[in-house]
């Protein structure tokens, strides 16, 4: 029987209409346009961000907006998926303990599958650290429909087809001002960063080992960055094999790779913003590029130099850098480009670097100050007189220095980002980093509108020895408390030891900052560090 009440929301004004679709995910307007065919005109198809990977359907859809005249208007970024769908163990280390467990990590199991395929799933002789959904696929079903889309990986890459599919939409896309390079895009387990074309269409309960390619450092056992350029193969040979080249290393951040030279090579696009991601699985673009020259520092450099260049947010995997004495950071290379950047706006740099409660986890904390440099060896920020955000995450610091690098930013500054930081000393560190921004910065001065808002992010260690990792806290309320009302130094104080002990949820879209979600107290379980919610799209 029909409803006697009118469908009112179409009658609703155009203005109130679209504030209402701004604020739902891409998959609740979906949802909302298949209810019927009078929400389905009501409401337009959007598409302002399109997705490029090593998989045929993702290519399709690709293609379909791009020779559509009246979606592809409608598109500003081209997200470039560089996760790849693994085949085995990549690492050394991996292959030799399967060896010394007297097993092939190929060997076929009763399951049908490879052994590195079982103990990739997350039921692999499960803990119980997380609970599992009840709707799992079988292992079988789960390896059949894995091959086929290991098949169409295979013929992807071998034809180039993403590459020429990046080109094409750089000539389609008028509207195109962004491109993301990302390794996260399948986030943790049934949690993806991003809900691609190739993820949507996964049959439900879908279990399968989390795609790599960029090397990630692992929550036990951190992996070292290699050289970008050698003419030595052995270290990459010892780490990942003997059929491992130097080539073969620069290989596994192909996205980056064809990517930055196509943009190089195309002086017709309008790329104004780069965002470079991974931090999200604990990687990153390779900082070896910044030790000396090469041909994927200088496509960068073509790019940051570019008039118009606005936005630039770089993750990098860094592995064991501080113990080579921060090589990449103090060659100059990297101070170089960014310095290129005459138009920059917000700039945001993220390491790999092991920090747990403000300390290093790969340094000697009795010599932690003969490990700390300059921040302005990195950040050229007299080169950036229109900045308006300014984010470094997973870095050492020293307190006077990062007080002088903040006091220097120009006018124009509205945000800021201090998130995971390492402090190179045993008496200056987080406590008093807000004393020190109170009273040596000018913000409280400045009219409300013009003071920079500050995102902090603080990691601790948890409960009891070993488990640590997942902790971090976010405690902006507090630092607007204490910088801009002056709120009482007890107040931070005591509100940061008090909030230690509580977990947030994080929603992460690397677009558009960290939101907050809810707080839990208590121990933090293995499976919140498994979650990493869709941003949507």
């Amino acid at each position: 029987m029909a409803s006697p009440k009118r469908f009112i929301l179409p009658k609703l004004p155009t203005e109130l209409l679209e504030t209402v679709y701004a604020h739902l995910e891409s998959d609740d307007i979906k949802n909302l346009r298949s209810t019927c065919s009078a929400m389905a005109k009501l409401i337009p198809l959007s598409f302002d961000r399109v997705f490029i990977s090593a998989n045929s359907l993702n290519l399709k859809v690709f293609h379909a907006i791009a020779d559509s005249e009246t979606l592809r208007h409608q598109v500003t970024e081209i997200v470039w998926d560089d996760a790849r769908l693994t085949t085995g163990p990549e690492l050394e280390e991996d292959r030799m303990q399967y060896e010394e467990d007297g097993v092939d990590p190929d060997a076929v199991t009763d399951n049908g599958c490879p052994l590195w395929f079982e103990k990739g799933r997350s039921d692999y002789l499960n803990p119980g650290s997380y609970k599992l959904p009840d709707y799992l696929m079988g292992i079988k079903e789960s390896w059949d429909y894995y091959q086929q889309l290991l098949q169409d990986q295979h013929q992807v890459l071998a034809s180039d087809a993403d590459i020429k599919a990046f080109k094409h939409g750089l000539q389609r896309f008028p509207s195109l001002k962004r491109v993301t390079i990302t390794p996260s895009t399948h986030g943790r387990i049934r949690n993806p960063l991003y809900r691609t074309p190739m993820i949507r269409a996964f049959p439900r309960g879908f279990d399968y080992p989390m795609p790599t390619a960029w090397p990630i450092n692992e929550l036990l056992t951190p992996i070292d960055v290699l050289p970008w350029v050698s003419e030595d193969d052995s270290p990459h040979q010892e780490m990942y094999g003997t059929d491992c080249t130097v080539e073969a290393y620069r290989g596994k951040w192909r996205g980056y790779r064809v990517v930055i030279r196509a943009l190089a090579e195309h002086d017709g696009h309008h790329i104004t913003e780069l965002y470079i991601g991974g931090n999200e699985v604990g990687s990153g673009l390779n900082c070896r590029i910044f030790d000396q020259r090469c041909v994927e520092y200088d496509d960068l450099v073509t790019l940051l130099k570019r008039p118009g260049f606005r936005y630039l947010s770089l993750d990098l995997f860094t592995g064991r850098l501080e113990r080579e004495d921060w090589e990449s950071y103090k060659s100059g290379l990297l101070y170089d480009a960014l310095a290129q950047a005459k138009d920059l706006e917000h700039m945001c740099l993220r390491s790999t670097m092991d920090i747990t409660g403000g300390s290093s986890e790969q340094l000697d904390w009795e010599e932690i100050e003969n490990y700390v440099f300059p921040l302005r060896t990195i950040f050229p920020i007299d080169q950036w007189p229109r900045l308006c955000h300014f984010g470094i995450s997973h870095m050492l610091v020293q307190l006077d220095d990062l007080m002088e690098l903040l006091s220097a930013l120009p006018p124009t500054l509205r945000s800021v980002e201090l998130s995971n930081l390492a402090w190179g000393s045993l008496t200056h560190r987080t406590r008093e980093l807000l004393p020190s921004m109170r009273d040596v910065l000018d913000w409280r001065s400045r009219p409300i509108e013009e003071r920079p808002k500050v995102h902090m992010v603080v990691s601790g260690a948890a409960f009891g020895n070993g488990d640590k990792d997942g902790w971090y806290v976010e405690v902006d309320d507090l630092v607007y408390s204490f910088i801009q009302l002056k709120a009482a130094a007890g107040m931070f104080h005591g509100g940061l030891h008090a909030v230690r002990a509580s977990i947030p949820l994080i929603l992460r879209d690397p677009q558009k900052g960290i939101n907050k979600m809810k707080v839990r107290r208590g121990h933090f379980q293995a499976q919140y560090w498994n979650c990493w919610p869709s941003p949507g799209g």
